[in-house]
């Protein structure tokens, strides 16, 4: 059932829409003198038909008014409930997916780390195996909509990044994350795992990103 629509009440109103012209129609006709009652002259009983009458419409008018709040209360109730039950679900999937990934994400942590100590002379069809392996790694987690946190050159981020430390460094502006440990993901715009970073510290001389905004906190105040 809907909380949408109620295919019954298009049918309701009209019936209470009908009962109160006619209960309207007849007060009019009652008060105006132009009842169908051949007699018409019992001007007592005419009013008493009329205050009668304006008593019915007046009681069906508010039971109306009664009937519809409750049932727009109903609809509210029942529209908020289908809201929390799917952010409830939404809630749970995520927690049983971050603790999933929780064993299969240091695969690929372990997969960088070879490539990033990986020498000069080391073989280059190996170099090749370990890249079509990382990348077919990540492919596989963009399939269910999990991405990698783009960190290093970006400002330091408490929502996404967890810093190790702080050191000065040429290279970079303050605040900026200057070596990214281990990787963060995210599921649409909900975070599984923050990155662990390295970030500038204030005696850092780079110069900033000219395409990214300053990071908040100056000098990434919320690194350890």
């Amino acid at each position: 059932m809907s909380g949408e629509h109620d295919p019954q009440q298009p049918d309701v109103d009209s019936n209470i829409e009908e009962v109160m012209r006619a209960a309207e129609e007849a007060v009019d006709k009652v008060r105006s003198g132009q009842s169908d009652d051949p007699e018409g002259d019992d001007d007592d009983l005419e009013r008493d038909l009329a205050a009668d009458l304006a008593v019915e419409l007046e009681q069906a008018q508010a039971e109306v008014a009664s009937l519809r709040d409750k049932w727009l209360r109903a609809v509210a109730d029942l529209d908020n409930y289908k809201k929390r039950v799917k952010r409830d679900i939404d809630d749970a999937n995520h927690r049983a997916v971050q603790n999933l990934l929780g064993s299969f994400l240091p695969v690929g942590d372990n997969l960088e780390r070879a490539l990033s100590v990986a020498g000069p002379d080391t073989n280059e069809q190996l170099l090749k195996g370990l890249e079509m392996v990382r990348q077919e790694f990540l492919g596989a987690l963009a399939k269910h909509g999990i991405k990698a946190i783009e960190s290093v050159g970006r400002p330091f981020d408490p929502n996404l990044h967890d810093a190790l430390q702080q050191m000065d460094t040429p290279d970079y502006a303050p605040g900026i994350v200057m070596l990214e440990y281990e990787k963060g993901y995210l599921r649409g715009d909900k975070l599984l795992r923050p990155a662990r970073v390295i970030v500038a510290g204030p005696g850092s001389t780079g110069a900033a990103p000219p395409d990214l905004a300053a990071p908040t906190g100056g000098s990434g105040e919320s690194a350890n």
